[in-house]
């Protein structure tokens, strides 16, 4: 009995799909590339997702942390 369920057709050729993307010896091929416009504009809206990120204090916990590890890795210098 045949289907034509669209899930089982997609589950079965995605072995295929793999298949393609792998070389003879098992390594993935070369990387995909993005067409210029396209990793201008994805880097445009990361950039401008995350620019408040480096406008935010870095929280006190972070700086005691930091300060700790200066503090052992300045030990292990002076020895």
């Amino acid at each position: 009995m045949t289907t034509n369920n669209l899930t089982n057709s997609t589950a079965l050729e995605e072995p295929d799909v793999l298949e393609d993307l792998l070389n003879v010896t098992g390594d993935p091929g070369p990387e995909p590339t993005l067409p210029p416009h396209v990793a201008t504009f994805l880097g445009e809206q990361l950039q401008a997702f995350y620019s408040h990120l480096m406008n935010e204090p870095v929280p006190d916990r972070f700086v005691q942390l930091l300060a700790q590890l200066d503090g052992k890795q300045g030990g292990q210098d002076g020895e």
